[in-house]
């Protein structure tokens, strides 16, 4: 069983959604910023194949609050088990869909037969469960507890308490019915337990435990020896009162991670692989080594007949293949849109290893290089921390993430697949390779921000421009001091200086000296530039925010073109989301038509 097609509207945060799920993806991890809607989509699918019928509603569960829309979830679900297909279960209700996720009111040849759960919520607050069928005009098809309890959809959240005792909805309840039934056996284990807890559970439950035990040491959640039944005493409920205990202790005590990998080992159990299972963030409370481990657990053919899950997380993201993934987008009007990636796409492949927190913000500054991007960390930082003075929101509030990309080529790249991905994008560059300005202005076209320095500079001659003697020669002494080889690098760096200065001798490294010299601040600044730039004084992120400091102190900073150029860049990545880069676009193709030859 797979879900292939889910259809919201008016639900939370989300106006409208069509998501079409690829055929045979059965393993999908839903990324992109906060807010974007990820939870709630579980949460719509959930609640739509959940077995409850008495789902708590409220008016702030309506899109905007507003009743007067009612709310609807339609799940789609196809390669249905048999037990599903019976005519007097959902049998009469199939309808087709093909590779597009288009549905038939009827299964044609051509298509695969699947079944449409549809969950409507009007202003009275009461939830119905039918099945859809497009086109069918007729008597509504209920679809009942029973029915959407074939599903076995389970939800992996911070609530998972409840999965770790058993009753009549927990996965250990589903388990313990599934091979034993549970209300004879609970009752007898239940009165049991009320007389002696550890001597009097039955062998039935010390050999399920023992099977969730097995399947937590498969998921890499400990090294538990001593998995039991016991009496929760938090409970008051004759039917909520067994619990999975370690030794003494009731799994409820441990941390959220471990609880969470036994509801999803014991849920796995119940449903011997035709679960459809949901984690919200899939990454809490687990260390890389278990992450990796459910990860590798949860793709495992046949685990599980559907994993949907949604991640904030760039270890996740390195673990898996661009096709297990799905990107999430959200517009000021409540639109959301999923998409899922190529597995063909070698481009995102590579860039989800290398960048993978690009792939959760809503905002990526694309940095060219190293120095580009410790300059654009440490100005942020700056921003940053004027902004909270003055009660402004900083970059991460909105959703800004800096990154680096690895040359001119490279960067542009980056922006071009990160745009149609959905991002804004700011591209941070030099402007020193003619075919790299070539392909910006192409960007800028699209409509993404770039932002570079003027006239074929790179960062090292743009931060030379704005500094007077004093500060070229604090901005030597600063490379010095963050060489590799600092005990040395003064007279290596000396020598770099001189062999960039036409055969002139440089006295030494105050350029105060080089003017009694007759070298002019601008043959000086040009100079400083060069030899930086040949030598690598600054490629490297932490030497990137040194210059920044460096160009912040310029003392012709404002009014020059690189204080303007700070400015595009503030005003690129502190816009409000809901505001375009068109400004920035044209102050940027006005220049980029002004310097062409």
């Amino acid at each position: 069983m797979q879900i292939r097609r889910v259809d919201i509207e008016n639900f939370r945060g989300i106006k409208h959604l069509s998501w079409r799920i690829p055929k045979g993806r059965k393993f999908v991890v839903l990324i992109g910023p906060g807010d974007s809607t990820k939870s709630t989509v579980l949460t719509a699918i959930e609640m739509a194949l959940s077995q409850r019928w008495n789902l708590t509603i409220h008016d702030t569960d309506f899109y905007m609050a507003d009743v007067s829309q009612p709310i609807s979830i339609r799940v789609t679900l196809d390669d249905l088990p048999q037990e599903l297909r019976r005519h007097d279960v959902l049998g009469m209700s199939l309808c087709g869909i093909d590779e597009a996720g288009e549905l038939y009111e009827d299964p044609e040849d051509e298509h695969d037969a699947c079944v449409t759960i549809a969950l409507t919520v009007d202003s009275s607050l009461e939830p119905r469960w039918t099945a859809h069928r497009p086109g069918k005009i007729g008597d509504e098809v209920r679809v009942t507890t029973t029915a959407r309890a074939l599903v076995g959809a389970y939800k992996v959240d911070e609530r998972v308490d409840a999965h770790l005792r058993w009753t009549k909805t927990s996965a250990l309840g589903r388990l313990t019915d599934a091979r034993h039934g549970t209300a004879q056996l609970l009752a007898t284990a239940s009165r049991a337990a009320r007389d002696s807890v550890a001597q009097s559970i039955p062998d039935e439950l010390a050999q399920l435990t023992a099977a969730v035990q097995e399947k937590l040491h498969a998921m890499g959640s400990g090294e538990f020896t001593d998995l039991k039944a016991g009496l929760d005493q938090s409970l008051s409920s004759s039917t909520g009162t067994l619990a999975l205990y370690e030794g003494p202790i009731p799994l409820t005590n441990y941390g959220l991670g471990s609880r969470r990998l036994a509801a999803i080992a014991t849920q796995h159990l119940a449903h011997e692989g035709k679960a459809v299972l949901l984690i919200d963030e899939v990454e809490q409370g687990l260390e890389p080594h278990r992450l990796i481990g459910l990860l590798r657990e949860l793709r495992r053919p046949g685990a599980y007949s559907h994993v949907v899950a949604t991640t904030h997380s760039p270890t996740v993201l390195r673990q898996l293949d661009a096709s297990d993934l799905a990107i999430v987008r959200r517009s000021n009007n409540g639109d959301v849109a999923i998409a899922s990636v190529s597995a063909d796409d070698e481009d995102m492949q590579k860039l989800f290893r290398t960048s993978p927190e690009a792939f959760l913000a809503r905002r990526v500054v694309v940095c060219e290089g190293k120095t580009e991007f410790g300059i654009a960390l440490e100005l942020m930082q700056e921003w940053d921390a004027a902004r909270a003075a003055a009660g402004s929101p900083s970059s991460a509030a909105l959703g800004v993430v800096a990154v680096e990309a690895g040359g001119g080529t490279a960067a542009i790249k980056c922006s071009s697949l990160l745009f149609d991905a959905g991002y804004d994008v700011v591209l941070f560059m030099d402007s020193d390779v003619p075919d790299d300005n070539i392909q910006a202005d192409a960007l800028l076209e699209r409509g993404i921000s770039v932002v570079r320095w003027q006239d074929g500079f790179n960062s090292e001659r743009a931060a030379c421009e704005v500094l007077d003697a004093d500060g070229l020669t604090k901005l030597i002494r600063a490379a010095v001091t963050l060489a590799d080889h600092p005990d040395s690098a003064e007279a290596t760096y000396l020598d770099n200086l001189r062999k960039h200065n036409g055969g002139r001798k440089v006295p030494g490294l105050d350029v105060s000296e080089w003017q009694e010299a007759g070298i002019s601040i601008a043959e000086a600044r040009q100079v400083v530039a060069e030899t930086a730039s040949k030598f690598k004084w600054f490629k490297r992120v932490d030497k990137g925010r040194e210059l920044a400091r460096q160009i912040l102190r310029g003392v012709s900073l404002y009014g020059s073109d690189v204080g303007t150029k700070l400015d595009m860049l503030n005003g690129a990545i502190y816009r409000s989301h809901m505001s375009s880069a068109s400004n920035i676009n044209e102050q940027e193709i006005a220049q980029a038509k002004a310097t062409k030859p």
